[in-house]
């Protein structure tokens, strides 16, 4: 039996592409059923843009979520098959095919490859060699143990069923895409990677963009580990954050020993085999990326790539230390749609939990000094031991998480939703 597939697309201020992607899900191979644009607090044209192109029902919302969008769509989706797209990224010719053969074959949810939608710039040449990578490495290998990180949001395909048994979209937090990922692992549902399919989606094209996506997929990252640290207990979902854990701790265990064989001008023979290991690691990286998009695009996007990535690893560092030690939470974030980033204050009891922890420490650090006749070490102590006064300052800020975004109920949707199908 063939499956019927509904195409959903969450948009907000999208009224550029949302045409152009339309046209791109009708003009597929494989059927589609219903085409339904949630035009999410837009000031713009792409409500009007989205039924002019040919969408089967166009929904009007003021959620501000992405999840809230797609759970709006979900008491009208009558067909089998629920395929994503964000509204900025368009399906190559049978992408959704491809995906849904998956799902035929015994899998729950999957999603497709992703390249920019650009044609050059150094960050999409950075973002371009990394999408590449992680189709020929990361991906594969998490598809191999059954534990894909995220089913990337620009584009995936979810049994319709599952979808609804699984409780709709999650929200709450800042990465919804990777939230829905973990909560189908969270269920034992079957997920899945379609490595052959490809969706071309508008990547950051400059600094200020760049800067204002990255922070949001760090905190998304660590604040889904930790709604769903249960799920560590299990082999495969150990492995998969581990492994990525490992890559971030070791590259700044790699920074750390350089700088100190530099600064001691010790062991300097260790470079010689650095070297050894950098250009191996450059090889198999290149060639990997020059399978997906040819020697010469590998060659571009290898140094960008490389600049970028130390820049990355800072900002997943930055984001654990304040999602899990400080409980600073990204709550909104500034990206192209403009709206500010807020991060929630720390609680106060976090504050004196850590502050007595560092007044502790200080304080045996303090006495070690003075046994040991070591000021260094005197020094270091004093200076933690005053934070717990600091930490008991009143500090602006109630510590409040901000109430997460609105999930509609089917039942409230009508209300909170206006649903405008295609010619009325």
């Amino acid at each position: 039996m063939t499956l019927t597939v509904a195409v959903l697309i969450p948009a907000h201020n999208e009224e550029a592409t949302i045409a152009e992607l339309v046209h791109a899900c009708l003009d597929q191979p494989y059927p589609v059923a219903q085409l339904i644009v949630v035009a999410d607090s837009c000031t713009d044209r792409t409500a009007e843009a989205a039924r002019q192109a040919g969408a089967t029902l166009v929904l009007e919302t003021d959620f501000k979520d992405k999840a809230a969008n797609q759970n709006a769509a979900l008491p009208h989706i009558t067909a089998d098959v629920i395929v994503g797209f964000d509204g900025d990224s368009r399906p190559e010719p049978d992408c959704i095919s491809l995906m849904v053969a998956d799902l035929e074959n015994g899998y729950d949810a999957t999603c497709s490859s992703i390249l920019p939608l650009q044609k050059t710039g150094f960050f999409i040449e950075a973002r371009r060699f990394a999408y590449s990578l992680g189709s020929q490495w990361w991906r594969l290998c998490q598809r191999q143990i059954g534990r894909l990180q995220v089913l990337t949001g620009a584009s995936y395909a979810f049994r319709t069923d599952v979808v609804r048994a699984a409780g709709g979209f999650p929200n709450g937090l800042i990465s919804a895409d990777m939230d829905i990922t973990w909560k189908l692992h969270e269920g034992g549902y079957k997920t899945w990677y379609t490595s052959q399919a490809t969706t071309l989606t508008i990547d950051p094209a400059t600094w200020k963009e760049y800067q204002a996506q990255m922070p949001r997929w760090a905190a998304g990252y660590f604040q889904n580990v930790a709604r769903y640290r249960r799920l560590m207990l299990n082999w495969r979902s150990l492995l998969t954050v581990g492994t990525a854990m490992f890559d971030l701790v070791t590259l700044w265990w790699w920074v750390i020993v350089v700088v100190y064989n530099l600064a001691t001008w010790q062991h300097l023979s260790m470079f010689k085999y650095m070297g050894y290991w950098f250009a191996a690691h450059t090889a198999l990286t290149t060639y990997l990326v020059s399978r997906v998009v040819g020697w010469k695009k590998a060659a571009l996007g290898f140094g960008p790539y490389t600049i970028l990535n130390f820049y990355n690893k800072y900002l997943y560092t930055q984001a654990m230390f304040r999602e899990w030690l400080l409980g600073r939470h990204y709550a909104s974030w500034t990206g192209r749609s403009g709206r500010r980033t807020v991060i929630t204050p720390m609680t106060a009891r976090r504050r004196m939990a850590l502050g007595l922890i560092a007044t502790l420490a200080g304080a045996a650090t303090a006495t070690t000094g003075a046994v040991f006749h070591s000021t260094p070490l005197l020094g270091a102590g004093a200076l933690a031991a005053v934070a717990l006064p600091l930490a008991l300052l009143p500090w602006r800020g109630t510590g409040k998480r901000r109430s997460t975004p609105h999930n509609p109920q089917p039942a409230e949707v009508a209300a909170e939703a206006v649903s405008v199908p295609v010619g009325t």
